[in-house]
């Protein structure tokens, strides 16, 4: 058997095709024809073969499942080219809430990215007939805005919907939809349904305009016609792709022409509306709209080019073409001039193509292919053109399969060994017709996702990784009496037929999807077919969602809290504590309050709304308004300045206020009033802000937003002060790593849950003068004369006596466990003194010397209303 077909002639073909038949046992995309015999036995009856079509049910599937995120496609995802990156990475770790990001929304200073909350929710239900046709619809697209649907059918009818309309849905017991004369029926708002002129079997392609007002659409003739969208004119403008014949002009009703040579199967507007390219018999062609010629005609395949586009929407100059013979080629105008051959191949199907989309940056394409796969090219990866006749005469596909069937049988390899497509995509079928394929909306999902119909009628949503998301079946869609908006019906009987889905269409702003199917079983014997619209529906709307969502919600929540009790560390009061096997930086923590763990708040079996507990708790800190002053440096801390702004330090400073009487105070000096909210946050009276800890420095901050992966430098809890009584110390308390690591790698994984947090005051010595300075200078000399002048005296000192390792710091380098004796002394005449919060292990904190273990200590002067108080004398 000739498994390349009968065109691989040629005595250097015919060896490089014996050496690739000697190395198939090790190629991964070979599959021996011998191995699941059992299997196999029934292939030959598989597909379409001279009419006949398969009688042993539904085609196998031959990829296996893809279960996991690819790392190919997880790199697509992180790159930035498909949506923001942020997003994916939350995603990818669990930390997805739409309603969340919603409420978020209202609080946050900056504009929140439809795309965060809109890109998680797809459209999920079988979907509720919304149009039927007493013959099959080979189109069925939003417009770019969506606001309109449009359909042609194998009826030379085109439909054009009002989407913005609202649907005519039941009334009572009366079904409030349109029937017209041709069998038309709908619940959707037409604006108009245009009578095609003649054309070969059928419409196999449509487009409309940028703006809406003009529709294009291709009848396998070399005519394509434009017609109008918006207004009642009936009339149609033909546009030829013929050479120009000077003997004969453009006739617009052009049926069975003995000169067209050729029939158009794809038509596309350009992005600015004045061109439209087009392919069909091997041959690709551009025609100017406003110069009302052709411009382009590439001869460019060896068989029927299915479909065509442009790769981008900024220039047109590069032009995408798919055909039949397995092949999709790349095109740049700019070089057609000097060569007809095309800038580069996309290489890996191993049979016939039947769609091919762009993701409209010039950059990336898919196409469906009939060998049942949905590659992601890269063009920059593409081949060229020489890397392509060397190959371009062989075939890897199964011989004399025909699409049109049934099935497809057991696949002799399972991609060209050429193959340079980024990522491959299987489960659907691409039987019977040609399926299409296309990318999610860049506006609410950033092209992320990829979906297309499938011959079994069971929609297919991937993500870019290669997982499937979502798959909507068709056996399932509700009649047109029922509201797509509305619940899913609890009792279902599936449809004994399939439709064939042969092209679906995703609403540009909602989670709404629209397909075309098929009704009829065979070619010839039925004909009919159904526009199902598919929404998104939360577990409301979903068969027992709800309630199965509740019981499970409650049965993690009694897991989480096990684990919560059996593995959170005890800690002072107002720790927090992270479950193990959990990252730092998770986004949901567990609080420990008083040494008795709290878990997650359960959602209640009802709708009442359980209130947040009340608890007062000051964490050792006075009622009311205070002031905090340090015994190691007798200053009282101080928001340096007074100022306002975010990131302001707080400092130590001498008093500008000796009273503690609210009303003998001067405004001005609340800058060194503080106060402790609920949560345990230090706040600045002045502001009203509270403090963070920041580089181990204090400083002012204002609320901001959250911002992932939470938590971070930018974004995370406060930091809760405790003050011990007994110590008259004042610790700080961290929801999470104050260094904030970018990876668990980058610190120990939980050491700094094992340090204790103080707040404590740097000392500052006075600076040298210059007898200083003289004196070190004197003595130096008169232990080295030479050293003085100049002069080089010997030494045979080595680099290590020289250098002990030690290096001059200055106080705010020196780490709190490394001070001397010389480094405690606090003699500068400067008033403001430094405050940090230092982390001390429990050894650390005992061995620290008297002087380190003073400046730790504080004591906080509260405010009074009145001048005199019982037991406290008057100020």
């Amino acid at each position: 058997m000739n498994v390349f077909g009968a065109n691989s002639g040629g005595a250097d073909t015919a060896q490089l095709l014996a050496e690739e038949v000697e190395e198939d046992d090790g190629d991964e995309d070979y599959v021996d024809e011998d191995e699941e015999e059992e299997e196999g036995s029934d292939d030959d009856d598989g597909y379409f073969n001279s009419g006949a079509y398969s009688r042993s049910g539904r085609p196998r599937n031959w990829w296996p499942e893809i279960k996991e995120p690819q790392e190919e496609g997880l790199s697509l995802l992180m790159n930035g080219e498909f949506g923001r990156v942020g997003h994916q990475v939350n995603s990818r770790n669990g930390r997805k809430n739409v309603s969340r990001s919603l409420f978020n929304r209202s609080m946050s200073a900056r504009p929140t990215y439809k795309e965060d909350i809109t890109s998680d929710v797809l459209p999920n239900s079988s979907g509720t007939a919304v149009a039927s046709y007493p013959a099959n619809a080979y189109v069925g697209q939003f417009s770019s805005d969506s606001a309109f649907y449009y359909t042609c059918v194998r009826n030379f009818k085109l439909h054009v919907y009002d989407t913005a309309a609202p649907l005519k849905t039941q009334r009572g017991s009366r079904l409030m939809r349109q029937v017209f004369d041709d069998g038309h029926t709908t619940t959707m708002q037409v604006i108009k349904t245009i009578q095609a002129a003649p054309g070969r079997w059928t419409i196999t392609d449509s487009h409309l305009s940028p703006d809406n007002q003009r529709m294009i659409y291709a009848s396998i003739s070399s005519t394509v016609h434009m017609t109008s969208t918006l207004d009642s004119s009936t009339e149609q403008i033909p546009i030829s792709f013929k050479d120009p014949t000077p003997q004969r002009g453009r006739r617009a009703w052009n049926l069975w022409d003995d000169e067209d040579q050729f029939g158009i199967w794809s038509c596309k507007f350009s992005a600015d509306g004045k061109e439209v390219i087009a392919g069909g018999s091997s041959m690709i062609f551009v025609y100017d709209l406003v110069a009302d010629r052709r411009t382009v005609k590439i001869a460019g395949h060896t068989d029927d080019v299915n479909s065509c586009c442009w790769a981008d929407t900024a220039s047109g100059n590069v032009l995408i073409s798919a055909s039949d013979d397995s092949f999709v080629k790349v095109w740049d105008r700019r070089s057609l001039a000097a060569t007809q051959k095309p800038s580069g191949v996309l290489i890996g199907h191993t049979e016939g193509i039947t769609y091919v989309s762009a993701k409209g940056d010039g950059r990336y394409v898919i196409s469906n292919g009939k060998d049942q796969i949905l590659r992601l090219w890269d063009l920059r990866m593409m081949r060229t053109n020489s890397e392509f006749e060397s190959v371009a005469k062989q075939h890897y596909g199964v011989p004399q399969f025909d699409y049109r069937g049934d099935a497809y049988p057991q696949p002799i390899y399972k991609a060209h060994p050429l193959d340079c497509s980024v990522m491959k995509y299987t489960g659907h079928e691409v039987l019977r017709t040609l399926i299409r394929c296309h990318f999610s909306p860049a506006e609410t999902t950033g092209q992320q996702y990829i979906y297309s119909g499938s011959s079994d009628g069971r929609i297919h949503i991937w993500s870019l990784d290669g997982r499937v998301v979502e798959v909507l079946d068709r056996s399932y869609t509700q009649p047109m009496a029922e509201d797509p908006s509305g619940a899913e019906p609890t009792e279902f009987v599936a449809s004994r037929v399939r439709p064939c889905v042969r092209d679906v269409s995703w609403h540009s702003q909602q989670p709404i999807l629209m397909s075309t199917g098929w009704l009829g079983r065979r070619w010839g014997s039925s004909e009919g077919s159904v526009i199902a619209r598919h929404e998104f529906k939360g577990m409301s709307k979903l068969k027992g969602g709800l309630e199965d969502w509740v019981q499970q919600s409650k049965a993690e929540g009694a897991e989480r809290s096990k684990r919560a009790q059996r593995h959170t560390r005890t800690g002072m009061p107002g720790a927090f504590a992270i479950e193990e096997g959990e990252s730092d930086d998770m986004d949901t923590m567990v609080i420990i309050e008083d040494e008795e763990p709290k878990t997650e708040m359960q959602l209640p079996a009802t709708n009442a709304v359980t209130p947040l507990p009340v608890e007062l708790n000051s964490y050792g800190f006075p009622q009311g308004y205070f002031m905090l002053r340090s015994l190691g440096s007798g200053r009282i801390l101080d928001v340096a300045q007074g100022l306002l702004d975010d990131g302001t330090e707080v400092i130590l400073w001498h008093a500008t206020e000796t009273s503690q009487v609210e009303s003998m105070r001067r405004p001005d000096s609340n800058n060194q009033v503080f106060f402790i909210d609920t949560s345990g946050a230090l706040c600045s009276r002045h502001s009203g802000h509270a403090i963070d800890v920041e580089q181990e420095n204090l400083v002012l901050r204002h609320r901001r937003p959250v911002s992932f992966p939470f938590p971070n430098s930018y974004a995370h809890p406060l930091p809760r002060f405790v003050y011990h009584p007994e110590t008259k110390e004042i610790t700080v308390v961290f929801a999470a790593d104050p260094t904030f690591p970018t990876s668990r790698r980058d610190s120990g994984v939980g050491a700094w849950k094992e340090k204790t947090y103080y707040l404590t005051s740097i000392p500052v010595r006075r600076p040298p003068t210059m007898i200083d300075n003289a004196s070190a200078l004197l003595t130096s000399a008169l232990s080295h004369p030479l050293a003085l002048f100049g002069g080089k005296a010997g030494s045979n000192a080595t680099p290590e006596q020289v250098f002990d390792g030690e290096i001059d710091l200055t106080e705010h380098e020196l780490a709190e466990q490394d001070r001397n004796e010389a480094e405690e002394i606090d003699d500068s005449v400067e008033a403001l003194r430094p405050v940090k919060v230092v982390a001390l292990t429990a050894e650390e904190a005992v061995g620290a010397s008297e002087k380190a273990k003073l400046r730790r200590q504080w004591e906080f002067l509260p405010l009074r209303i009145s001048k005199h108080r019982t037991g406290m004398p008057s100020q």
